[in-house]
């Protein structure tokens, strides 16, 4: 087994069956490739490499669905090439700190 897949298969998409949400924060741009290969009509992903601004409404309003009674869909991975907030002022100034409230991290 491909380390790549065994990171999608062993570690992420157990997170994200678990929690409903996974946020990844990548600021080497390592797992953006294995992100965006996930998605698929149970789990949606967001890519925040693109536009910070479209991004983050696309992720608010699927969260949204997801919370909604029966969603189509099972997951939401949200990719976000920065570094992850550590204390709870980055938290604050991170818009997608949320996603991780809501669910897991990774790394």
């Amino acid at each position: 087994m491909k380390i790549e897949t065994f990171i999608q298969k062993e570690v992420m998409l157990p997170r994200l069956k678990q929690n409903g949400v996974l946020i990844v924060y990548d600021p080497d741009r390592r797992y953006q490739t294995l992100c965006i290969e996930l998605a698929s009509d149970k789990y949606r992903v967001i890519d925040a490499s693109e536009s910070s601004i479209t991004s983050r409404a696309i992720a608010l309003q699927t969260l949204i669905e997801f919370g909604q009674a029966n969603p189509l869909f099972e997951g939401i991975l949200v990719y976000v090439p920065a570094k992850s907030p550590l204390t709870d002022e980055e938290k604050q100034n991170d818009p997608f700190a949320i996603y991780g409230a809501c669910g897991a991290v990774f790394p």
